[in-house]
């Protein structure tokens, strides 16, 4: 994992309950969000530092992003 500053770094979490029954879509809310055009947003720089897929334990996943809001650091 990339080493980013903790007061630049957000963790977004995302459930997919129904990964079993339909494992293509399991990442749709994920991808959707990641494809987001962010150029006019208030943070344009977002990299993404580490993405993580865990079981539930119930048939879904939860999908972990690591990301830096991508802020100048300094003066």
């Amino acid at each position: 994992m990339e080493s980013i500053p903790a007061s630049d770094t957000r963790v977004y979490l995302f459930h997919s309950p129904d990964a079993d029954v339909d494992p293509g879509a399991a990442m749709d809310k994920v991808n959707n969000w990641l494809a987001k055009d962010r150029s006019n947003a208030a943070y344009p720089n977002l990299k993404i530092a580490d993405i993580s897929v865990v079981p539930d334990g119930k048939g879904g996943v939860y999908t972990t992003v690591v990301c830096s809001l991508g802020r100048a650091t300094g003066a």
